[in-house]
């Protein structure tokens, strides 16, 4: 019977609780890396980057840096099985990151009045409110840029419990003008200066739904995704791999392309931890970014300690411009 993805982390944090103790230490956060050469993008502020663009283009026919769990910035928040970023969503949207991976669930005791966010069952210390703050403060003051937000249910709700939650943020709670929530993916025109839902719980939103399934590659009318966390390195890499050919095939496809490069630490990579499962599978990544594919879109690449990574974001954000021409 197939495990889910919280069920690898609860059967890690069980299987190597002594290993946990002798966790590494923290490694600082880098300086962004430049750009791949030979693009305009060079010049373009990763915090503003969107506002380069045309207000025609559509999100599908973008390419854009997003974080799994992008909210897991604290291993004290469960176990280091449970800790996928070290920076939080401000440095992310500075830096460039527009899809944010966010679980919801059971309100914590201390704020029972807001939602909270999740890794599992880990409690990320963190509100839904929090979040919100943060982006729109963000956007406020760059109105050009916009983010792309799945919201799980991950916790201790239901789906009906969830969506009389989040009617309080649309209304009452006054988040309802943040939000993008259309029945397609829009434009970056008019998705600018706001928060594009995409829901994965049963909402009667009229909002963009995640493709149902888990732990592989699922479909539907919005998006394409791979999401194959329970697997080996070395399939995982291919599946990365082969989702980006996809991707580059299948150009006007009208659906956006969701990548995980994420794994869940299971008995077939030794149940490493996160930031070492990334590092094992980065180096693919980075080698096919490095590639010249001048107008070809890959839709949303959604990492784990991207800044671990460079040039990883700044690569993805380039392949939104053109190439510098040379005399």
């Amino acid at each position: 019977m197939p495990i889910s993805r919280r069920g690898f982390v609860a059967a890690a944090m069980a299987g190597s609780a002594t290993a946990l103790l002798a966790g590494s230490p923290a490694r600082a956060l880098t300086a962004p890396a430049a750009p791949a050469t030979g693009r305009s993008a060079a010049a373009v502020d990763p915090a503003r980057w969107m506002s380069a663009l045309p207000d025609g283009i559509a999100l599908t026919r973008l390419t854009i840096p997003g974080t799994h769990d992008t909210c897991a910035t604290d291993p004290m928040n469960g176990t280091e099985w449970s800790h996928t970023q070290n920076m939080g969503i401000p440095e992310q949207l500075r830096r460039g990151i527009r899809f944010f991976d966010i679980r919801l669930g059971t309100p914590p005791p201390d704020v029972p009045g807001e939602l909270g966010v999740y890794h599992g069952s880990y409690y990320q210390d963190i509100t839904f409110n929090t979040i919100l703050d943060q982006c729109r403060d963000f956007l406020r003051s760059s109105p050009g840029e916009t983010v792309l937000m799945r919201v799980k249910n991950e916790h201790g709700l239901t789906d009906a419990q969830l969506s009389d939650e989040f009617a309080e943020y649309l209304g009452p709670k006054g988040y309802g003008d943040l939000f993008a929530v259309r029945p397609t993916l829009p434009a970056l025109g008019t998705a600018r200066g706001k928060v594009v839902l995409i829901t994965q719980f049963a909402s009667g939103l009229s909002a963009p739904a995640w493709p149902a399934g888990d732990n592989g590659t699922f479909s539907n009318e919005w998006f394409e995704l791979q999401d194959h966390y329970a697997t080996s390195v070395d399939t995982k890499r291919q599946d990365i791999l082969r989702h980006f050919d996809a991707a580059t095939a299948h150009q006007d496809s009208g659906r956006l392309y969701l990548n995980f490069t994420s794994l869940a630490p299971d008995a077939a990579n030794g149940f490493r931890w996160p930031k070492h499962l990334a590092d094992a599978v980065m180096p693919a990544v980075l080698d096919y970014l490095a590639a010249p594919r001048p107008g070809v879109h890959l839709g949303v690449v959604i990492m784990d300690f991207p800044e671990f990574h460079p040039p990883a974001v700044e690569s993805l954000i380039a392949r939104n411009f053109p190439p510098t021409t040379t005399a």
